[in-house]
């Protein structure tokens, strides 16, 4: 009976330790976590600030995403150049006190959706601040994404692991 409950218990603090390692991957760990001096030695910030704008590290999966800010709100975002405009997802627009406008129909990669109208009146990623942003709200999102909406005003470039936004 010893060696089963051993190997219960070892198995339960090997899922503890690698779920706190899997979560700690978030962009917004290191800002919800200030403290944590395991962190910064594990995963270095994605975005770094440069004088005409931003330059973001993809992570593992090839996507360029980070933590920002809607409304002094963090927010985890993702670059989705797939994406019209900017989308929030609801939680987050309650969070920041963003208004339900009009409802819309959302065509998106799961299929058409229902969406909320709404303008972000601050947009926050690295250096970059953009006011009165449109973008729409949808249910079933876990993050922001940035879409061509916000793209299109920046040049854009993208080489080896990196994406560049800066003024034009």
């Amino acid at each position: 009976m010893k060696p089963l409950i051993f190997v219960v218990f070892a198995f339960v603090l090997m899922y503890l330790a690698a779920d706190n390692l899997l979560r700690r991957q978030s962009p917004t760990y290191a800002i919800e976590h200030p403290n944590d001096v395991v962190q910064p030695m594990l995963f270095e910030n994605p975005i770094t600030s440069t004088e005409k704008g931003i330059i973001i590290s993809a992570d593992r999966q090839g996507h360029y995403s980070g933590a920002g800010m809607v409304n002094n709100q963090v927010m985890e975002f993702m670059i989705d150049t797939g994406a019209t405009r900017v989308a929030l997802p609801s939680e987050l627009a309650k969070r920041a006190g963003l208004k339900f406008g009009p409802a819309v129909i959302s065509n998106t990669a799961a299929g058409n959706v229902r969406a909320y109208q709404t303008k972000i009146p601050t947009l926050v990623i690295g250096s970059i601040t953009l006011y009165n942003t449109q973008a729409v709200i949808l249910d079933k999102l876990d993050q922001v994404l940035i879409g061509m909406s916000v793209l299109k005003k920046f040049r854009v470039t993208q080489f080896d692991g990196k994406m560049v936004i800066e003024s034009p």
